[in-house]
C-alpha cells in the first residue's frame, strides 16, 4: 500500500497511463467525500490519513514530455487554495492554452466615463450570431444538440413585463465531441467526469419573438429576430421601450429580483438535468469586459471545473453582483474597485481592439501557473 503526502511546490506529477504502476498502488479505499474521491480514485491513489492536508495554488497536475516541457493540449488538474487535499479539478486544453500565455493585454478603467462609452458601444452591437441562430432554430451545433435532447436548453421566464428572461444551455464551443455526446445521452454523469459541467445563460429581451423560446414558456413579444438581420440591440430597445442587457454595466437595482430568480432557475436545472447536489462545486459568474461579438449579458455556470488564475480578475460572481446592487451601489463602482480597474486579458482576445477602450499595452503574464 502506498500512502501519499502533500506535494511541495516544486513537485509536479504527470498523469500518464503508467501513473498507477509508478505508485505501486494495490487497492483504493478513499474518503466518502465525492469531490476528493473522484480524483484520487481516478489516479488509483489511496490516501487513508485521518487528516487531509491543504495544498496551495501552485499544485498542478500536468503532463510533461521527457524534457519536462508541459503538454497544454492535455489540459491540467489544479487544486485551489483553501480546498482539501485531492480536490483537483480539470482545466480543458482550450481554456488552458488560452490563459497560460507569456504575455497579456492590459485594460485599465480609471473613471465611469470610460464605462459609459463602452456600454454605448455594446448597445450598438447586434445579438451574437450563434444566439440568433439558436433563437430561430437555424442549422448550427447547438440546435442539433437540442433536437437530440431538448432538456439541455431551458428558459427562466421574466419576473415581470419589464424584465428579461434567460436561456440556459451548454457552452458547446468548449466541449469536444465525446463530451457533447455525454450532454445528450448521459448528462447526469458529467459532474463526476473530468470535464465537469459548463453552461452559459443568455439574457433574452422580452420583445423577441421565437417559436423556440415559446416552446420553453417564453411569452411572445412583437419583434422577430431573423438570422439574416443585423439589428443593433439599441434598435430593439427603441422599438420596445426597454433597454437590452448587454453586459453587467446594464444591471441596476431593479434587476435584483430577476437575478435571484435566475440563480434559483439554474440550480433547479442543474438538479433536474445533471443530478447536481449540495456536495458539488458550483460557480456562477459574469465576465467583464467582454468582446463586442458576445456583447449580450451572459452568465457562466461551472460545476466541478478547474479555473486558471488569469480568468479570475474579470469574473464577477452572481452573488457578488446581487449583493452589490442591493447595497444601492452602481456596477461601475464594482468594476473600478476590482484590482483598481486593471484587467489583464489574453493577447488573443479582441477586447483590447474595441474602439476607445483604455488599452495599456502588452505586459508579462504574472498570473500563469508555475508548471
Amino acid at each position: 500500500m502506498t500512502l501519499i503526502h502533500a506535494l511541495d511546490s516544486s513537485t509536479r506529477i504527470a498523469p500518464t497511463e503508467q501513473f498507477h504502476q509508478t505508485l505501486g498502488v494495490q487497492a483504493v479505499r478513499n474518503t466518502t467525500n465525492p469531490l476528493i474521491r473522484r480524483v484520487l480514485d481516478a489516479y488509483g491513489i489511496d490516501d487513508n490519513r485521518k487528516t487531509l492536508s491543504q495544498l496551495n495554488p501552485e499544485h498542478v497536475l500536468v503532463k510533461k514530455d521527457r524534457s519536462g516541457i508541459p503538454d497544454l493540449t492535455q489540459g491540467a488538474y489544479v487544486s485551489r487554495q483553501g480546498e482539501s487535499y485531492g480536490d483537483f479539478s480539470w482545466i480543458n486544453p482550450k481554456g488552458l492554452m488560452k490563459y497560460q500565455t507569456k504575455d497579456v493585454a492590459v485594460i485599465c478603467f480609471t473613471n465611469k466615463n470610460q464605462l459609459v462609452q463602452l456600454d454605448h458601444i455594446y448597445s450598438e452591437t447586434p445579438l451574437p450570431d450563434f444566439l440568433i441562430k439558436i433563437i430561430n432554430e437555424e442549422d448550427c451545433l447547438d440546435s442539433h444538440l437540442y433536437r437530440r435532447n431538448s432538456s439541455l436548453a431551458a428558459f427562466v421566464s421574466p419576473a415581470d413585463s419589464k424584465q428579461h428572461g434567460y436561456l440556459i444551455m451548454p457552452n458547446s464551443p468548449y466541449c469536444d465531441e465525446q463530451v457533447l455526446n455525454a450532454y445528450v445521452n448521459t448528462p447526469e454523469t458529467l459532474k463526476n467526469s473530468k470535464a465537469g459541467i459548463i453552461l452559459c445563460t443568455y439574457a433574452i429581451h422580452p420583445g423577441i419573438q421565437s417559436s423556440f423560446l415559446e416552446a420553453r414558456h417564453h411569452q411572445s413579444g412583437s419583434m422577430r429576430v431573423e438570422v439574416s438581420e443585423k439589428i443593433p440591440q439599441k434598435t430593439i430597445n427603441e422599438k420596445m421601450q426597454l433597454d437590452s442587457l448587454t453586459s453587467i454595466l446594464s444591471l441596476k437595482i431593479e434587476h435584483v429580483q430577476q437575478l435571484e430568480k435566475l440563480r434559483q432557475g439554474i440550480l433547479r436545472h442543474l438538479r433536474d438535468v445533471y443530478s447536481v447536489g449540495d456536495s458539488d462545486n458550483i460557480r456562477m459568474f459574469f465576465h467583464f469586459p467582454v468582446a463586442e461579438k458576445t456583447a449580450t449579458l451572459h452568465l457562466h455556470t461551472w460545476v466541478n471545473k478547474g479555473d486558471h488564475p488569469l480568468n479570475e480578475p474579470r469574473s464577477f460572481d452572481l452573488d457578488t453582483i446581487i449583493m452589490h446592487l442591493k447595497s444601492g451601489k452602481e456596477i461601475g463602482d464594482l468594476v473600478l474597485d476590482r484590482n483598481e480597474g486593471v484587467y489583464p486579458l489574453p493577447v488573443s482576445d479582441s477586447i483590447k481592439d474595441i474602439s476607445g477602450i483604455p488599452f495599456k499595452g502588452i505586459h508579462p503574464n504574472i498570473l500563469n501557473f508555475s508548471l
